[in-house]
């Protein structure tokens, strides 16, 4: 039996993992994808908003070429540091189901040789938030060209692009897919661009609307999402909604995301409050005794303010509590 399960091996499950090693327990990462399967997932030229030392976990310095680190280079930081912890991670290994309490977890799984189970005395969930975007709740919203992210942005060099959204990830998406050679227009619900998009973005996207080479479309919603377009409608003080349709050849849907927490909700842990997110304790233990998260898997729609910084500190608290239940004495 595991003295620890963690489930997800993005930078918060591995600084559970180091932290549990370190305390003396026996643990292991299960990982459905590829190590740090969300960065993996991100557009390839993405810099990190933090400083590197900010995204640093088990006291590792974090080298980085300029103040802001990028994806290649987060991937190859945490890729060594689980190497040099020496952790047990297991990817593609997908966990299907938890159930139990504190001292008898029985974790379900699947990974490529079929289905299986493991038993473990705690449990950590580290699942994030990336894996599971929102969703317009529009007819067409599952069209083969509607995407919910991009890797790179030469599949839509010299094609019309609609980008939904008004938050980093759109403003992000919106510059790099102009500068890729797309024809981009942004259509965004409320009245502005969020104020809290990155500083060095929001003068950028600014001015290439100004200049025209963006299009963007404010009080704007998206009622349907056909094959060739998309059907709009927007509202203004002066007059009544006008509804018209924009030519698409993509649909980038850019609209936040909520926390991956099927597990915990199907373990039956207690979610309450506006944002829809398990109710946890100071140490981040659910309502269930024994079953723990960590990260933005523990925060329901609010995914603005939970990040690796402090994510990797929910992991090191509810490890430690972890640990002295157990009465291990800390390597």
């Amino acid at each position: 039996m595991w003295d620890l399960i963690v489930v997800g091996a993005g930078p918060v499950g591995l600084a559970a993992a180091i932290e549990a090693k370190r305390a003396g327990l026996k643990a292991v990462v299960l990982e459905r994808g590829t190590l740090l399967e969300t960065i993996y997932r991100w557009p390839r030229e993405t810099i990190f908003f933090s400083e590197a030392k900010n995204l640093e976990i088990g006291g590792h310095p974090f080298p980085a070429a300029g103040p802001k680190p990028t994806r290649r280079e987060a991937l190859q930081y945490y890729r060594r540091v689980a190497e040099v912890e020496g952790l047990e991670v297991r990817t593609y290994t997908e966990v299907t189901g938890i159930a139990g309490q504190e001292g008898n977890f029985t974790v379900l799984y699947q990974d490529r040789e079929g289905e299986g189970r493991m038993s473990a005395r705690f449990v950590l969930v580290a699942t994030g938030y990336y894996g599971n975007p929102n969703r317009l709740g529009v007819p067409g919203e599952n069209l083969p060209h509607v995407r919910y992210g991009i890797e790179e942005t030469l599949p839509y060099w010299n094609r019309t692009v609609v980008v939904l959204g008004g938050s980093n990830s759109a403003v992000e998406t919106a510059l790099d897919l102009y500068r890729g050679g797309a024809k981009v227009t942004v259509v965004h619900r409320e009245g502005e661009i969020r104020p809290s998009v990155k500083y060095w973005l929001k003068p950028d996207f600014e001015n290439r609307v100004k200049e025209g080479s963006i299009r963007l479309l404010l009080n704007a919603e998206v009622r349907e999402i056909t094959p060739t377009e998309v059907k709009i409608v927007q509202r203004s003080k002066d007059a009544e909604p006008a509804a018209f349709s924009l030519r698409a050849d993509f649909v980038v849907v850019l609209i936040g995301y909520r926390a991956v927490d099927r597990l915990l909700r199907e373990a039956g842990a207690r979610f309450a409050g506006e944002d829809d997110a398990p109710v946890l304790s100071k140490a981040f233990e659910t309502s269930i005794p024994g079953l723990f998260v960590a990260g933005s898997a523990g925060f329901g729609n609010d995914t603005r303010t939970v990040f690796i910084e402090n994510g990797r500190e929910h992991a090191q608290i509810a490890v430690r509590e972890i640990a002295q239940r157990l009465q291990v004495v800390p390597r």
